[in-house]
């Protein structure tokens, strides 16, 4: 993919850089446990993120989006790629060259939300130790300094300090996910992986914790990773939007110029079926045929070519590279026949605000 640090529209500086981003599990079988494939999770991902904005990433479960993020943090090792980041001087590092203890050192500048509030804070530790636990880790301040900074952390994120010798059972699921914000926020990260973040949570929690999160991205100059599969809630937050299939970016570009232009078919497809809650709008759902492929034998050429309804023959040959669009430099997709469909755009975004509080 084609990348410049900077557009003529957006001037901020990229704080990640990811190209040509892998990740196959191998495929063990017999006694022995010989290797007899690989599950490629992560095939080939190319996407950037400017300082201070959101980057949405969506897709169908099993598309590869919760492997992506964490390959990025190297909470599991990438097979290959390169992930370029930008450290507090302004200097890039690739992630994948460091040691563990150069990668511990700028672990504190990267973060991550996990998906369930539930299993992701330990049962057995005080909320005070669970925010604390990254100052301890890394050998920031004392015990009073520490425990100012959990009440700090609290309270920024709409919760009372008094409840820091509290257990998590005590809590319900978005305040636990308000806790496992706090808890990320702790070491003032500058990138946060958001893994689906939400979407253990009832839609009217769902529309505060999004809120906080805006709230803190504006105060603090956060920059966002935001995993999910609910393309209302990403529209809702997010800069730019990235879509993902079978491990591949299939189409990247500013939130509102995809929905109002999607340029690939399988985003076409995913717009269709966000539902309305307004019974005016009636908008026809593109029902794909088939299932998704297995990512251990993935099609030849374009992965979505199976079930793809404007697939030709060249589709199943080729695999299509991700690159810009004759009208917008900003907007990139990875079809063959990108130019030549018209394809259905979805209803005005402000319909779908309504359905997240916004």
């Amino acid at each position: 993919m084609t990348n410049t640090n900077a557009s003529a529209k957006d001037t901020r500086q990229v704080i990640l850089d990811v190209k040509g981003l892998k990740k196959y599990f191998p495929i063990k079988k017999g006694f022995f446990k010989t290797t007899v494939g690989y599950t490629k999770a992560v095939d080939g991902v190319d996407l950037f993120i400017r300082e201070g904005e959101t980057l949405g990433l969506v897709g169908e479960s099993g598309c590869g989006k919760t492997t992506t993020g964490r390959s990025i943090l190297r909470l599991i090792e990438p097979t290959a790629g390169s992930i370029q980041f930008r450290d507090r001087s302004g200097k890039m590092l690739n992630l994948t060259e460091l040691t563990k203890d150069e990668l511990k050192a700028i672990r504190r500048e990267m973060q991550i939300i996990f998906q369930d509030p539930f299993s992701s804070l330990n049962p057995r530790m005080s909320i005070e130790r669970l925010i604390a636990e990254p100052l301890v880790v890394h050998e920031i301040g004392d015990k009073e300094s520490r425990h100012e900074r959990v009440v700090e952390l609290l309270e920024a994120v709409g919760m009372s300090g008094q409840i820091a010798s509290r257990y998590p059972h005590e809590f319900s699921g978005g305040q636990r996910q308000r806790i496992g914000i706090a808890r990320a926020l702790a070491l003032n990260p500058r990138l946060i992986i958001c893994d689906e973040p939400v979407s253990a949570l009832d839609v009217s929690v769902q529309a505060q914790v999004l809120n906080i999160m805006q709230d803190l991205q504006e105060r603090l100059g956060l920059t966002y990773l935001f995993i999910a599969h609910d393309l209302s809630v990403v529209e809702h937050i997010s800069d730019r939007v990235g879509v993902m299939y079978l491990g591949r970016i299939v189409e990247l570009t500013h939130s509102e110029e995809l929905y109002q232009n999607p340029r690939h078919p399988y985003t076409e497809a995913l717009l269709s079926a966000i539902p309305y809650a307004d019974p005016d709008v009636v908008q026809e759902e593109i029902l794909l045929e088939g299932n998704v492929p297995d990512p251990a034998n993935a099609p030849p050429g374009c992965h979505f070519h199976p079930r793809c309804l404007y697939a030709e023959p060249r589709c199943s040959q080729e695999i299509p590279q991700l690159v810009p669009t004759r009208e917008n430099p900003e907007h990139f997709v990875a079809c063959h026949r990108h130019e030549a469909l018209s394809l259905t755009p979805v209803q005005p975004p402000e319909r779908l605000l309504k359905q997240v509080g916004g």
